[in-house]
C-alpha cells in the first residue's frame, strides 16, 4: 500500500491540466446542450417551412456546386426569366426586358455571396442527404460549436469562468440559435468570428509562428465567409505591434505575414471570379444590389428609412444592346444607381436616413415592425424573435456595464469592440437589421458574461463580510 502511494506521488500530475480538462468539458456540455435546443427549434419550428432570400440562395447553389456546375446563379438557374417577377404582386409593374426571357436551366456563374457557407452545406449533398432538414441539422450543428467558440474566446479575453457564463447565455439566446434553421450564413459567421476574436486577444501576449498562421487561416476564412470581415482583420491583428520585446521592424515583419497568409487562404476565390466576370470581381457582387436597395425614396421617405425595398432594385439592368448581362455588369449599373441617388439625397442621407440605419441595427428604431419585415423576407418566427429581442435588451445593460469593469482592469478591448464598430459603419453605408448585428451580439455576450460574474463576485464578497461580521461580534446575551 506504501509502495503504491509512492508511486502515484510520483506521477507527474499537472493541476492545471486537471482544470484546463474541466473548462473544456463544461463547455463541451454547454454545447451539446445548444445544440438540442437548435435541433428543437428546427424539428418543431422550422421543419417543412419554405426557405426565403438568401437561404434559397444557399441551399440551391450548395446542390448545384455538387452537381459539378460550379458556382451558379440559383435564382435564374431555377426559374429562369421569371426570377424578376417572383416578388411582384402585380407582374405588369414591370416593364417587359430580355431578362425575363432566359430559360429555366439558365447557367450564369455568381459571386453574390462569398462562397464558404456554400461549400459548408454542399458536403452532406455530396454524401447524398441533399434535404433541406438535414441541412438545418448541419447548421444546427455548427451553431453549436459556435456556442463552443464564444465560450472559449471569453476565456481567453476575461477568464474560464466568464467563458462558462458567455456559452450559457448564447445556447439560449434566440437571436443566434434562429439563423441556424433558416441556412443563413451568420450559423457560420458565429464561430469563426469567435474563434478570429479569442486568437486576437492571445496575440496580446504571444506571437509565435503557428498562432500567427492560425490567425490568419481563420481570418481568410471569415472573410470567405461574409465579405465585410476583410475592413475587421487588420483591426484584429493590432496586437502584433503591441509586443514592446521585439524590435519594431520584426513587429511589422509578423503583421505583414498575417496579411499574406489572409491574401494565399482568399487567392483561389479571388482569382476565380477575376477569370469568370466581365468586370473586376474580387470577393462578392453583392455591393451594388445592397446600394440600389437601399438608396430610393422607399428607404429615404417612406416607412423602410434605414431600411431596404426590393423594387428598388428593379428592373434588372441590361446591357447597351438590350441584351442582359452578366452578374459583374448588372452589379455596377446597380451600384451606379445607388450612389446617384445618395449624392443628389445628401441631406436626407446624413440628417434622416444613417441615423436610422444605425438605430436598425441596434435595435432601438421600429424593432418590432423590423421584426415584422424579418419574418417576411427571411421566414423568421416572429414571436421566436420576440424572444430573442427581449434578451437582447436585457444583454445590453450588463454588456455596457462589463465593458466599462473591464476598461477599469485594462483588459484587451480592441478583440471586443472592433466587430461592432465595423458592424455599425457598414450599417451607415447600406442598412440596418437585425441579421448583421449578430456578429456584433458575439462581443455583446462576451462582455455581458464579464458584467454577470463581476455582480456575483460582489455579492459573494458582500455575503461574506456579513458573515464575518456577525461571527466576529460577541454574542449577547439572552434575558
Amino acid at each position: 500500500m506504501a509502495t503504491a502511494v509512492s508511486l502515484l506521488g510520483n506521477l507527474p500530475i499537472n493541476p492545471l491540466k486537471f482544470h484546463e480538462k474541466s473548462f473544456r468539458s463544461k463547455l463541451t456540455l454547454i454545447s451539446l446542450f445548444a445544440f438540442l435546443v437548435r435541433l428543437l427549434y428546427i424539428i418543431f419550428v422550422e421543419k417543412g417551412d419554405p426557405l426565403n432570400g438568401d437561404a434559397f440562395y444557399y441551399h440551391h447553389a450548395s446542390r448545384l456546386l455538387v452537381d459539378g456546375l460550379g458556382f451558379v446563379e440559383p435564382y435564374r438557374y431555377m426559374f429562369g426569366g421569371a426570377q424578376e417577377l417572383l416578388f411582384l404582386e402585380d407582374p405588369s409593374f414591370l416593364a417587359e426586358t430580355t431578362n425575363q426571357s432566359l430559360p429555366v436551366g439558365h447557367i450564369e456563374p455568381t459571386a453574390g455571396h462569398p462562397p464558404l457557407w456554400v461549400i459548408l452545406l454542399a458536403f452532406p449533398v455530396f454524401i447524398g442527404l441533399d434535404g433541406i432538414l438535414i441541412q438545418q441539422i448541419f447548421s444546427a450543428l455548427i451553431g453549436s460549436l459556435g456556442v463552443f467558440a464564444i465560450g472559449w474566446a471569453a476565456s481567453e479575453i476575461i477568464s474560464e469562468k466568464s467563458g462558462l457564463i458567455a456559452a450559457g447565455m448564447a445556447s439560449i439566446y434566440a437571436f443566434l440559435w434562429l439563423n441556424d434553421g433558416l441556412l443563413m450564413s451568420e450559423t457560420l459567421a458565429i464561430p469563426i468570428v469567435a474563434i478570429t476574436i479569442g486568437l486576437s486577444a492571445r496575440l496580446y501576449n504571444k506571437n509565435s509562428l503557428c498562432l500567427l498562421v492560425a490567425f490568419g487561416v481563420i481570418g481568410g476564412l471569415a472573410v470567405l465567409t461574409r465579405a465585410e470581415f476583410i475592413i475587421a482583420i487588420p483591426f484584429l491583428a493590432l496586437p502584433i505591434l503591441r509586443n514592446s520585446t521585439q524590435t519594431l521592424k520584426k513587429r511589422l515583419t509578423k503583421y505583414f505575414l498575417v496579411g499574406v497568409i489572409v491574401i494565399s487562404v482568399l487567392m483561389p476565390w479571388v482569382v476565380r471570379n477575376l477569370t469568370q466576370f466581365e468586370e473586376p470581381v474580387i470577393l462578392s457582387n453583392g455591393s451594388g444590389i445592397l446600394l440600389a436597395q437601399t438608396n430610393c425614396d422607399a428607404t429615404y421617405f417612406g416607412d423602410k428609412q434605414g431600411y431596404w425595398e426590393y423594387l428598388c432594385g428593379l428592373p434588372q439592368p441590361v446591357g447597351k444592346d438590350g441584351e442582359p448581362t452578366d452578374e459583374s455588369v448588372r452589379d455596377k449599373e446597380y451600384r451606379s444607381r445607388g450612389i446617384e441617388y445618395a449624392a443628389e439625397h445628401k441631406g436626407r442621407l446624413l440628417e434622416h436616413v444613417i441615423p436610422k440605419r444605425v438605430a436598425r441595427l441596434w435595435g432601438f428604431y421600429s424593432p418590432v415592425e423590423q421584426l415584422r419585415a424579418d419574418k417576411l423576407v427571411e421566414g423568421r418566427n416572429f414571436t421566436l424573435s420576440l424572444i430573442g429581442l427581449f434578451q437582447y435588451y436585457a444583454l445590453l445593460p450588463l454588456s455596457v456595464f462589463g465593458l466599462f469593469k473591464l476598461k477599469g482592469r485594462k483588459m484587451p478591448l480592441l478583440p471586443i469592440i472592433t466587430i461592432p464598430l465595423i458592424t455599425t459603419l457598414l450599417a451607415a453605408i447600406s442598412m440596418g437589421t437585425t441579421r448583421y448585428r449578430v456578429s456584433s451580439e458575439i462581443s455583446i455576450i462576451i462582455l455581458a458574461s464579464f458584467g454577470i460574474q463581476f455582480l456575483f463576485e460582489k455579492i459573494g464578497r458582500f455575503r461574506m463580510k456579513k458573515r464575518q461580521i456577525s461571527v466576529s461580534m460577541p454574542e449577547v446575551e439572552k434575558c
